[in-house]
């Protein structure tokens, strides 16, 4: 009977594989920040930041033309350090963007309006 329990939790943490892909950014894998690497990006104004802490995945994400220390974090995620993590932190992050985007498109945000839509 426990095995059936363990595929039955195993499936529960599998994300459709076009969910788990981003539209608009490409994260290193998770092994990269099993290494403790952070990671940081951009586009436009769009800044964000996955850092592995202990056993967990970190997303921040912020606006505009500073440096992480120095701006305002406007979301922040933080999921398990694991592929199924992974995958999370790259849908809040398709998701932030998004917003990002409406906010620029609204003239809430400062911005380009490079992007695609």
């Amino acid at each position: 009977m426990s095995d059936n329990n363990e595929n039955t939790e195993a499936k529960e943490k599998i994300i459709p594989e076009h969910l788990a892909r981003s539209n608009y950014f490409r994260i290193p894998d998770v092994s990269y920040f099993e290494e403790k690497n952070p990671y940081i990006g951009s586009e436009n104004t769009f800044n964000y930041r996955i850092k592995p802490a202990d056993d967990k995945l970190e997303l921040s994400v912020w606006y505009g033309m500073k440096c992480f220390e120095l701006s305002e974090i406007c979301a922040e995620y933080e999921e398990e350090l694991s592929a199924y993590g992974s995958s999370l932190i790259q849908i809040h992050l398709d998701d932030e963007y998004i917003i990002y985007k409406e906010k620029v498109e609204n003239g809430e945000v400062a911005g380009r309006k490079t992007y695609k839509k």
